[in-house]
């Protein structure tokens, strides 16, 4: 349904930060740390509201990065690494969809953009020699993955916009350097803030957001004993990083041609080490008689044992579009949860409680697919189905035999435990054994996903994407117990979520296949690990889906580092952690023990929380390695009013009330750009 862009209401009142009286004519003073795609979404959104404000508006924004882009989707990145979403499903820009308050501002898609831009950036890119991204840019449709060095372009070009539709009253200065303290003008949280630069500058501001995205971290005890291993027995191993930072750095380079290498971990960052150790040596793909891939090897690669918990890499992307999104959210909402909690008189469990509820929504919207587009491979009629669907208590028998006869065909029916560990129970005679029924696993994957006939799959998908709001919700607001919320929503529950619904290109999967039919990636299985052997001075893998045993001078732990605050290498977040303005987030179980999970703890409103209790006024944060609402996705699937663009909005007005344009019923806000109810 099309809603109409006009002034919304919001469930968050604006937090009026208490100021100093400050002249008339006075600016309000906003701080950005980080100049990613987060940024770029505030910054569009205090431009619109600052058109309706009595006092102009500066804005500093602080990132060694280029604007737009930011360190992850920096330029500079290797061409063959590719965004993991479809050039039409990206958007950095609301559009009639967006829930927002105050005037949109549309723009275009990634694709919609490069299709614009085309012939432009192709002669740019001839010009600059940079013959990769000039075939790219003339080859890219909407289903294409383009590449991060191709979609920092229209991150820059979007901040461009963004920043010349800032209204008059405002301005905007970007400082190319790091962020290293902030601390209160006068000693008071109610006053000012200074923000000082790496390169000496000291910024006078009243309002800051932190949006530094993916800040490093130093080794956990794990690590650091790999390490130690590692130096003691002239071994390699390269620690949970991003890869296209090892890359930049040389470090993969200590994997030498020919070399056996155990890698840990078939997520995305197990894809970009895939692409960089194989065709980014000089091999190269070609079509294959059976309309696959031939891998035809430089002689540089090192051959890849991996493994995971699963065994199998992250489900290929659906490269197809539903006719019609399923009804969501039916069955897991906020207000379901919230009446659950109640009922039981306790928080909520992720796994006890939370997921029957996530079960029913991904297992309704699967058969509410199958009834609508493919009615003849049903065995129930569709409003009988939801009848005895809705009354049915989950994980009964009573459920069981509806899903059975509503489905008479296995491949039709959706077994959520088998989706998510397609290998448990299974145990093969031997390494070939192994390797065969992985590649046998992906190979049907990625031909289910690129077929229309099981577009339940997809239907899935757009329930997951639901539930994993809602889930961010109940976190928010408290509605998850302690261990729950702090261990389960970013271990298992984003786990299952990104294998589920974040894989990678079916294209890298094909690839995949290539290299192990190239001997160049070999498969070790379920439940793998490695350690130490002794006897050998080697690393030694083995995995539950098998009697193999591998034996490696090189290991990879091919995964990105957890979120850490208390281990962070960022100078501003050590310097506020360290003076108890910062912490990570901690919960309290009911035995008393506290658990902490990780990431940087903020109030309702993304303000900045401290250590002993309590929240700054006017110090917010939000990405990926905040707490609650504020690690939402960093781009936006186009039409489908994303959480991303009311977040930002949320920020930008907290920000410049906390900057001190006050009370909007005091005329800190016009009425055009005031959001009623908030």
């Amino acid at each position: 349904m099309t809603r109409v862009p006009a002034a919304r209401t919001s469930p968050r009142p604006v937090p009026v930060a208490s100021t100093s009286p400050a002249a008339p004519g006075d600016p309000l003073r906003v701080a950005l740390v980080g100049a990613g795609p987060r940024a770029l979404g505030v910054l569009d959104r205090l431009g619109v509201h600052a058109a309706g404000l009595e006092r102009p508006l500066r804005v500093h924004v602080v990132d060694p990065h280029p604007p737009g882009a930011g360190r992850t989707w920096r330029p500079d990145q290797h061409p063959l690494l590719w965004m993991n979403s479809r050039a039409a499903d990206v958007t950095v820009f609301p559009d009639e969809t967006s829930t927002l308050t105050g005037e949109l501002r549309p723009g275009p898609t990634l694709f919609a953009w490069l299709d614009e831009h085309r012939d432009r950036l192709a002669r740019e890119f001839a010009a600059a020699g940079q013959e990769e991204l000039r075939r790219e840019v003339l080859a890219v449709r909407e289903g294409t993955f383009v590449s991060r060095a191709l979609g920092s372009r229209y991150l820059a070009a979007a901040w461009r916009r963004v920043a010349d539709g800032l209204p008059a009253t405002a301005s905007l200065r970007v400082h190319a350097t790091s962020a290293v303290d902030l601390v209160d003008a006068d000693g008071a949280a109610d006053g000012g803030q200074v923000l000082h630069l790496a390169d000496g500058t000291a910024l006078a501001v009243d309002a800051v957001l932190l949006a530094q995205g993916h800040p490093d971290v130093e080794p956990g005890p794990r690590e650091r004993e790999l390490q130690r291993l590692a130096a003691a027995h002239g071994l390699t191993y390269l620690a949970p990083a991003y890869t296209s930072d090892l890359h930049t750095a040389g470090d993969l380079d200590a994997l030498r041609p020919g070399e056996d290498v155990l890698v840990l971990g078939m997520g995305l960052a197990f894809v970009d080490l895939l692409v960089l150790v194989g065709e980014g040596r000089g091999g190269r793909f070609t079509p294959g008689p059976d309309g696959g891939l031939v891998y035809e090897p430089s002689g540089a690669e090192p051959v890849l044992h991996v493994g995971s918990r699963r065994g199998v890499p992250y489900r290929s992307k659906i490269t197809y579009e539903l006719a019609e999104r399923p009804p969501l959210p039916r069955h897991f909402t906020v207000e379901a949860a919230r009446e659950l909690a109640g009922r039981l008189g306790r928080p909520l469990r992720l796994r006890a409680d939370v997921w029957p509820l996530v079960a029913r929504e991904l297992t309704g919207a699967h058969h509410h697919e199958l009834s609508a587009r493919h009615p003849e491979r049903t065995g129930v009629p569709a409003a009988e189905f939801e009848r005895a669907f809705a009354a049915a208590p989950w994980g009964s028998a009573e459920m069981d035999a509806l899903l059975v006869r509503a489905a008479p065909a296995c491949e039709d029916r959706l077994d959520l435990h088998r989706l998510d560990r397609p290998l448990d129970g299974w145990s093969g005679a031997d390494a070939q054994a192994v390797g065969a029924r992985v590649a046998e696993h992906v190979a049907a994957d990625v031909a289910r996903r690129g077929d229309p006939r099981h577009s339940a799959d997809a239907a899935v998908f757009a329930a997951l994407l639901s539930c994993y709001v809602t889930t961010a919700e109940l976190a928010r607001q408290g509605l998850l117990d302690a261990r729950s919320a702090a261990v389960d929503v970013d271990g298992w529950w984003h786990g299952f979520f990104s294998y589920v619904a974040s894989g990678p290109p079916p294209q890298r999967l094909q690839q995949l296949l290539a290299l192990h039919r190239a001997g160049l990636v070999r498969f070790l299985g379920a439940d793998a690990d490695v350690d130490l052997d002794p006897a050998t001075g080697t690393w030694r893998g083995r995995a539950g889906s098998g009697p193999g045993v591998v034996h490696a001078r090189a290991l990879v732990d091919a995964r990105l580092p957890s979120p850490s605050v208390a281990r962070t290498t960022d100078p501003l977040l050590r310097a506020l952690r360290a003076r108890g303005e910062a912490a990570e987030q901690e919960f309290r179980d009911p035995d008393g023990a506290v658990v902490t999970g990780g990431r940087l703890a903020v109030d309702a409103h993304q303000r900045l929380a401290r250590a002993g209790g309590g929240a700054h006024p006017r110090r917010f944060a939000a990405g990926p390695w905040v707490a609650g609402g504020g690690w939402a996705a960093a781009f936006a699937r186009p039409r489908l009013d994303a959480g991303f663009f009311r977040l930002n909005d949320a920020l930008a007005l907290d920000l410049l009330a906390a900057a001190g344009s006050g009370d909007p019923a005091a005329g800190g806000l016009s009425a055009a750009g005031r959001p009623r109810g908030r």
